[in-house]
């Protein structure tokens, strides 16, 4: 069972757009890394670079709701964990990095919209879970292109 917070109004469109606005340097990434062959080894340090960010903006969005609830500890230790697991990704070899922040996704969507107990704005466990299947397919987009040999270094 999830838990929604009725007394707050649902995600503004805005807030919506911007979301989906944040999937482009994604998208963009794995474009150039597939039809652009001199900017491929650029394109997987911006992505690599880009995934640790976002998934470490995941963990600063969940301490904001943490804060917000009034929640207990445990609550800090999980919205700190996705930095801890982004940044030593920086340092693996390409299709490792690409891998681990692919998992890091997939574990920071399972805390949001199955693990979590935490309130949040109507509509914000539904775009979570569409948005990070869209992360994710791009990280496996890219060890796709990185298993046929697109920008094979970091």
């Amino acid at each position: 069972m999830t838990v929604q917070d009725l007394h707050q109004p649902p995600l503004p469109a805005k807030a919506i757009a911007l979301t989906w606005a944040g999937l482009l340097p994604f998208v963009a990434a794995v474009v150039v890394l597939l039809a652009w062959p001199p900017g491929a080894s650029l394109a997987l340090k911006a992505f690599v670079g880009y995934s640790a960010i976002i998934l470490s903006f995941l963990g600063g969005v969940r301490w904001g709701r943490v804060m917000a609830a009034g929640a207990a500890a445990p609550g800090y230790v999980l919205a700190v964990l996705p930095s801890l697991w982004a940044f030593p990704a920086l340092f693996l070899p390409a299709s490792f990095a690409v891998a681990s922040l692919a998992v890091g996704f997939g574990l920071a969507l399972w805390f949001d919209t199955r693990a979590d107990t935490v309130p949040a704005t109507p509509g914000f466990r539904a775009l979570r879970m569409r948005i990070s299947a869209a992360v994710i397919a791009c990280h496996v987009g890219v060890l796709i292109a990185l298993r046929f040999g697109f920008g094979t270094t970091l």
